[in-house]
């Protein structure tokens, strides 16, 4: 060590401290000794929050654009929040590395940096250390980014790269100053006050709602309808593949016409079931997820979050700053196809369906799944006769022109508990011996009966299409909502990719329009909840 510095050395000094990388006490951090000293661990410790303060601020941004664009509009409070919860976990875990490189180059003087090659081959590689978690966490979402996700994301993942080799070379260049005797020319000028002023201004940006004045409200598109006096029944049930129901002669008995189809690809049942319903795809409809992460003072549910992401799934409502949350109706743009045939006047009874309410509507009567669900108390033998006995009675009240109800017990049965083979094909046989019962009572009531079945979680297997009128072989259930649309006598909208297997020359429309929104927070039924996790919808 040495005892008199270089008068080059001071002059170093002096420039460094100008320019905001050293302090007077860290002139004499290799001084001190490091475990008797709280100078030492004074010095120490500013200088890496500083740094810390400035790789958090940066390192939340990717996470909070990213968020925004896959899960829509936010609040500012809840913008502030989600900036929070991922800068905290930056600035702890960015505190930590600095600590950890200052007392190696402390404890081991041979590793101090010598050159500014070495100097910025050293940041370099710190800095891909620390964004290897955010390249981790991004591609661990279960759908691919869109391009301008994957712009905006990247960009703002570039300049955080090039924020910490800054920061980190900082760093290292006051622990190293007795050793280096230089500055090197990524240092010649302060990037403290430049580096600050980008991370407010670009965070600013997220706070920045892209809402405008809105879209003026314009009124529902004139339809042309043909008669059509025919009473319909659609009956959905998740789980239900072509082979199961080929395997169960009494199960398509009652069907003239029975067609094995696609799947539209989904990560969740709620978005494989609104797709169907709809009949457009996630970007319109906007349903996700089964269950969300709703932050504190916030009306929106998180939807599409990395399966990395512990810090909301996990750390966040543990603490108190989120919960999680089952998909409220709210989070829905489109309307189911029966919703909009009940807007237009045709009596409709829906029964069961993810992200639809429990309300009386005009022509329309809607049982959603909350009382259903809670009632089951994790059988989901259950889920089906309760949705039956709602069913039955709602139409027994109003004698429906359009009737629809979801069954998800074979689903639950085959792919979501771990039961042995000889309860799960028992309770199977089961389920299926309801869905019979189910096409029994409405074919009794004097419905035509349109069963559709599609593959559940993890299940492999094309879906079923089995009808009592005849119909022209679908190809996927993106036809299912055309299909429906048709019967009812309307035409189908172009933003449905699929087609009427009804054979028909009506012109399509150009959209039905959005759902009216409200931005309410719905109550959460802890029932509901605790019944979709023993179910093993959430985990």
């Amino acid at each position: 060590m040495r005892a008199v510095a270089a008068p080059e050395v001071d002059a170093l000094r002096s420039q460094l401290r100008d320019r905001g990388y050293l302090s007077h006490g860290i002139e004499r951090w290799f001084a001190l000794d490091p475990w008797s000293s709280r100078a030492f661990w004074v010095e120490l410790a500013v200088v890496a929050l500083k740094a810390a303060t400035l790789i958090a601020s940066f390192a939340a941004l990717p996470h909070v654009a990213v968020m925004l664009l896959r899960n829509g509009r936010l609040s500012a409070v809840e913008t502030l929040l989600l900036f929070a919860i991922y800068g905290a976990f930056w600035f702890a875990i960015s505190f930590a590395f600095v600590v950890v490189v200052a007392l190696l180059v402390k404890i081991r003087p041979e590793l101090a940096v010598d050159t500014p090659r070495a100097l910025l081959a050293i940041s370099i590689a710190a800095s891909a250390m620390l964004a290897i978690p955010i390249v981790v966490w991004w591609f661990r979402f279960d759908a691919l980014p869109a391009p301008l996700e994957l712009a905006i994301g990247g960009a703002l993942g570039a300049l955080f790269f090039i924020v910490a080799a800054i920061v980190v070379s900082a760093a290292l260049l006051s622990f190293s100053i007795y050793e280096l005797q230089r500055i090197p020319a990524l240092h010649q000028r302060s990037r403290t006050i430049p580096l600050a002023a980008g991370a407010g201004a670009l965070i600013a940006l997220l706070f920045v709602p892209a809402r405008g004045t809105g879209e003026p409200a314009t009124p529902p598109p004139q339809i042309i309808t043909r008669p059509a006096n025919i009473r319909f029944a659609l009956v959905a049930v998740d789980g239900l593949t072509w082979d199961i129901a080929q395997s169960r002669p009494a199960l398509l008995a009652p069907f003239v016409a029975s067609f094995p189809m696609a799947s539209a690809p989904a990560p969740s049942a709620a978005e494989r079931w609104a797709s169907l319903g709809t009949g457009v795809p996630a970007r319109f409809h906007g349903v996700r997820a089964l269950a969300g992460v709703r932050l504190a003072g916030g009306n929106r549910v998180l939807q599409s979050i990395s399966g990395a992401d512990f810090l909301l799934r996990d750390a966040a409502p543990v603490i108190g700053i989120a919960r999680i949350q089952p998909l409220p109706p709210t989070v829905r743009r489109r309307h189911f196809v029966w919703e909009s045939l009940a807007a237009r006047g045709v009596p409709v009874v829906a029964v069961n369906w993810w992200t639809s309410s429990s309300e009386k509507s005009g022509a329309l009567t809607s049982i959603g799944q909350e009382t259903i669900f809670g009632a089951a108390h994790g059988e989901p033998l259950r889920l089906d006769a309760t949705a039956l006995r709602r069913l039955q009675a709602a139409v027994g009240e109003s004698n429906p022109r359009f009737v629809t109800v979801y069954l998800p017990a074979l689903d639950v049965i085959l792919n979501r508990l771990d039961s042995d083979r000889s309860t799960q094909l028992a309770q199977s046989l089961r389920a299926m011996d309801g869905i019979s019962g189910t096409v029994q009572w409405l074919r009794g009531r004097a419905y035509e009966v349109l069963l559709i079945g599609i593959a559940g979680e993890g299940q492999s297997g094309q879906g079923v299409l089995a009808s009592t009128i005849a119909l022209d072989e679908p190809q996927s259930s993106w036809d299912v909502a055309p299909t429906v649309a048709e019967l009812a006598g309307f035409p189908a909208s172009e933003e449905m990719p699929g087609r009427s297997a009804v054979k028909t020359s009506e012109p399509r429309i150009v959209t039905y329009g959005e759902r009216s929104r409200t931005e309410s927070a719905p109550r959460l039924n802890q029932e509901y909840y605790e019944s979709l996790k023993s179910l093993g919808y959430i985990r």
